[in-house]
């Protein structure tokens, strides 16, 4: 059924149900701007249900046209020099019988919010990291993506970064502290200036892997545990449930892949930094074995220490 009406009376209805639902509220002069955005963004989610075998719907995204979305969540920065990461040599094959291989909860802390800060690749970074915390240290730690955003001098905060540079920040600081001691303040779209004390570090990172190829990380994933992941969320923000197989492959976000069905029909199942209200409970699934939204461009995972 489709979202988009001509009928102004359903066009009404919708955008009084949106605004009551998210709270919103405009000054006179931006809602109708708002409104026209609101109405764009209807025809959009028409189109991607009619392409994509995921559902798309109104969201808390459905007042921003593609550009300010873009400009506040997508703003994953590859690096220059490209990545100076080991490579990981994979021998174990894929089981696709395996059905769902899930780590959420077991490795992974709970789903985070970013806010309007264009910093996914702090929280992907921290995130791996607490992972890779959990898998090898068999102990709980909720970190700060806010030291690493406000800190990481070869990054650009709220204005976007790279998960290697994250990595890379902590390894020379000497370690990273807990979300406790350093919370997240950037969620407004401003980091303040670092202040980061290294008597509070809680974990060091020493490096990281990278993994090529699909069937390469799904195995890992199986196996092992979660993976840093930058992908194409260009279309993302009208997510709403199932399985998203038509994407783009223009890396802008980095996010967290914490579970694999590499059975014929499977899916990753990828963590998000856009709070539990959005798609899955905080997760998308992306189509598995096609590359879906370039998933397979930056897969890492973390040698890490405790302080």
């Amino acid at each position: 059924m489709s979202l988009f009406s001509n009928n102004t009376d359903v066009q009404a209805f919708l955008w009084n149900s949106f605004k009551q639902e998210y709270q919103r509220s405009y000054s006179a002069q931006e809602e109708p701007k708002k409104f026209v955005t609101f109405l764009e963004n209807l025809k959009r989610i028409d189109q991607l249900n009619a392409e994509d075998t995921a559902v798309h719907g109104i969201n808390k995204f459905s007042d921003m046209s593609p550009e300010e979305f873009a400009s506040k969540f997508l703003l994953s920065v590859p690096p220059a020099g490209g990545s100076t990461a080991e490579v990981a040599d994979i021998t174990r094959p894929v089981d696709a019988t395996a059905g769902l291989v899930d780590w959420t909860g077991k490795y992974t802390t709970p789903v985070k919010d970013q806010g309007s800060c264009g910093s996914c690749w702090a929280f992907s970074a921290t995130e791996q990291i607490e992972s890779d915390v959990m898998r090898t240290m068999s102990t709980t730690i909720l970190l700060s993506p806010e030291q690493i955003v406000e800190c990481d001098s070869t990054s650009y905060g709220c204005n976007g970064g790279w998960t290697e540079n994250a990595y890379n920040y902590v390894k020379k600081a000497g370690g990273l502290e807990s979300e406790a001691d350093y919370p997240y303040t950037a969620g407004g779209g401003h980091a303040s200036a670092c202040h980061s004390q290294s008597s509070k570090y809680k974990v060091t990172v020493s490096g990281y892997t990278t993994i090529r190829g699909e069937s390469n990380m799904a195995s890992y994933t199986q196996s092992t545990g979660p993976l840093s992941v930058c992908v194409d969320a260009s279309t993302w923000s009208s997510y709403r449930s199932g399985i998203k197989s038509s994407c783009g492959t223009s890396i802008n976000h980095c996010v967290q892949a914490v579970g694999v069905d590499a059975s014929s029909g499977g899916y990753w199942k990828v963590r998000n930094s856009w709070g539990t209200g959005w798609g899955e409970s905080g997760y998308i699934r992306l189509a598995y074995g096609q590359n879906t939204c370039g998933i397979t461009h930056d897969p890492t995972y973390a040698s890490v220490g405790l302080k």
